[in-house]
């Protein structure tokens, strides 16, 4: 290949990484050093539903991310929603805060009352009353245990019609992985199904393999874990390595998206699983271009 070529993933790899987010939990708001210290004014900062966790906390992690000057993006999941009126509700002290931004996930749990998905969610008419501008929906590269590709497909289509039925701008976001070419070809399928949501994919952060193990297990993205495995050189080796770094999958996403300028992956999100420091100051190195590329399969960046 020409050596501009390169050149030219590096200026994807910064545009993918330029505006990323990041995931916390509500439960790591008071072991996290002010935002503003780790990540840029204005940064999209997810907060997860979870089962065991009260709303409450939610809305107080929402508050702590707007006050840090950054764009607070809680998870609503439909299926602990009972009813309308509950989700009324729950939207009410995020429209004070001026949230406007929330992510859309089924939820792994029976549904507690009459929503059972996310395309009710959305059809409700709930979210725009409430002031919400921007949606995020879940994309599963990899697939998921209990539904069919071409259902996953499916549902993302009908989200998508109704978002813009609604008024609601909407994009999806990835569950994290290992490898590009899951990604790339799930993107590739999605596309020529119709959607045409912007791809936000999901990067696991500076943590230990192990830890990224233990998750990559629970959600499911088998095919990536064998590359983890390769990557770090086998299973002893992926026990004792003390950090792993998306470097592969990050090159692997410019190279396809250079070479495919219809791709609609146009940005990236990180899982840190408790490393959002060392995760965003390594983004925010390859984000500046303080960075090399080594054979497109690893950069290294300044210390």
């Amino acid at each position: 290949m020409p050596p501009e070529s390169d050149e030219a993933v590096g200026a994807t790899l910064r545009r993918l990484v330029r505006s990323f987010s990041a995931e916390i939990t509500p439960r790591e708001t008071a072991k996290l050093p002010p935002l503003g210290e780790v990540l840029g004014a204005g940064t999209a900062v997810y907060l997860t539903n979870l089962a065991r966790v009260p709303w409450e906390r939610t809305v107080e992690a929402a508050r702590w991310v707007a006050d840090a000057g950054m764009r607070p993006v809680p998870h609503l999941a439909a299926r602990y929603v009972p009813d309308r009126a509950a989700l009324q509700r729950m939207l009410a002290p995020l429209t004070a805060l001026g949230v406007t931004d929330l992510l859309l996930v089924a939820g792994s749990t029976d549904p507690a009352g009459e929503f059972h998905e996310v395309a009710q969610i959305i059809a409700s008419g709930c979210l725009e009353e409430a002031g919400i501008e921007r949606i995020g929906v879940a994309g599963h590269p990899e697939g998921h245990p209990d539904v069919a590709d071409d259902v996953l497909d499916a549902a993302l289509l009908t989200k998508a019609a109704l978002a813009r039925e609604h008024g609601l701008a909407a994009h999806v976001v990835t569950q994290f992985g290992f490898a590009a070419e899951p990604v790339v070809a799930w993107e590739r399928r999605i596309r020529a199904a119709g959607v045409d949501l912007p791809v936000h994919v999901g990067l696991p952060g500076l943590t230990s393999p192990m830890k990224l193990l233990k998750f990559g297990l629970s959600c499911g993205v088998g095919p990536s874990l064998s590359v983890l495995r390769h990557q770090t050189g086998g299973v002893f080796k992926l026990a004792t390595s003390p950090v792993h770094h998306p470097d592969a999958l990050l090159l692997g996403l410019a190279e396809a998206v250079t070479a495919d300028p219809a791709s609609l992956i146009e940005n990236v999100h990180f899982f840190p699983f408790g490393a959002l420091v060392p995760t965003a100051a390594w983004a925010w190195e390859i984000r500046e271009g303080r960075f090399a590329m080594h054979d497109r399969a690893r950069l290294s960046v300044p210390a």
